[in-house]
């Protein structure tokens, strides 16, 4: 059976299905990318835990899980080993593997969450724990709208939304009422939980991208503008995905270029603010004043 999905803006046919998805499913007569399931033997993926790239091929193996390859932008292959379980599979197909195909199409393809409001999205980014996908509930919390949680195509100006649901810790969740929204537990957090967005904009256009905001842990509240170098550098440091698959891939340059232009056409601010989530509501209303700029 093949699935049928138009996400990023690309007409996807899935032989293995996927429930992330299950939003951005379409029809269409021609796929741009396949995702195709082979039992045999991934060939050449190399076993201890790097990326093999060989002409417009990229492979790489999951010890105990199974193997990727990822062909010239328009097919990824999968190798399933023996007892895989179809949710681990799913975890480095939409991940790791996406996010090289998306590299091979040159693509921009960023981490963060991403929420909109009147017409225009704000993307959150940061390094690991700085808050993004809390950032993004409490907003959802106030009315937005979810555009991205984890991994997106972001192109000068605009955001494809890319999903429905958002992972959050236990507390977050408790904190904003949300348990009967808790779809699965997360494969490598125990305390972190897949939860259906209240609202979202699966299966819609690409939407404008009104503002980056890079996150950062403090004792208060900041909100500051970046220009220049300075905006730049911060949200290559809180954007990029998979940064030693880039360098096996040999496209650093290619993707700074257009990081580049998108900061250019993007403004970008550094939030510093407290973990606490007491403050989230006044980190909103700070966050909030952007979108009437």
């Amino acid at each position: 059976m093949t699935y049928r999905y138009r996400h990023s803006g690309l007409a996807v046919a899935s032989q293995l299905e996927l429930p992330e998805w299950a939003a951005f499913q379409a029809e269409f007569d021609a796929p741009d990318v396949q995702i195709v399931i082979d039992d045999a033997p991934c060939p050449d993926c190399p076993t201890d835990g790097s990326a093999a790239i060989e002409g417009d091929t990229m492979r790489f193996a999951i010890d105990g899980i199974g193997g990727w390859q990822v062909e010239g932008g328009h097919t990824l292959r999968l190798h399933p080993g023996m007892t895989t379980d179809p949710r681990e599979l799913r975890l480095f197909t939409l991940g790791s593997a996406w996010g090289a195909l998306g590299y091979q199409r040159e693509l921009a393809m960023w981490h963060g969450s991403a929420v909109a409001c009147s017409g225009r999205a704000f993307l959150f980014c940061g390094e690991a724990g700085a808050g993004k996908s809390t950032m993004a509930g409490a907003l959802l919390a106030r009315g937005a709208a979810l555009v991205a949680d984890d991994l997106s195509r972001v192109e000068p100006g605009a955001i494809h939304p890319s999903s429905a649901r958002i992972k959050l810790w236990g507390e977050a969740i408790e904190r904003f009422g949300w348990q009967e929204r808790v779809i699965q537990r997360d494969y490598l957090r125990d305390d972190k939980f897949h939860c259906s967005a209240p609202n979202h904009l699966a299966g819609e256009q690409a939407v404008p991208l009104g503002g980056i905001v890079v996150l950062e842990r403090a004792d208060g509240l900041a909100l500051d503008r970046l220009v220049g170098s300075a905006a730049l550098r911060e949200v290559l440091r809180g954007t990029l995905y998979r940064p030693e698959m880039l360098e096996a891939m040999g496209r650093w340059a290619e993707q700074g270029s257009l990081a580049a232009q998108i900061v250019a056409q993007v403004p970008v601010w550094r939030l510093r603010r407290p973990k606490d989530y007491a403050a989230l509501d006044a980190v909103c209303e700070a966050v909030e004043a952007l979108w009437l700029e």
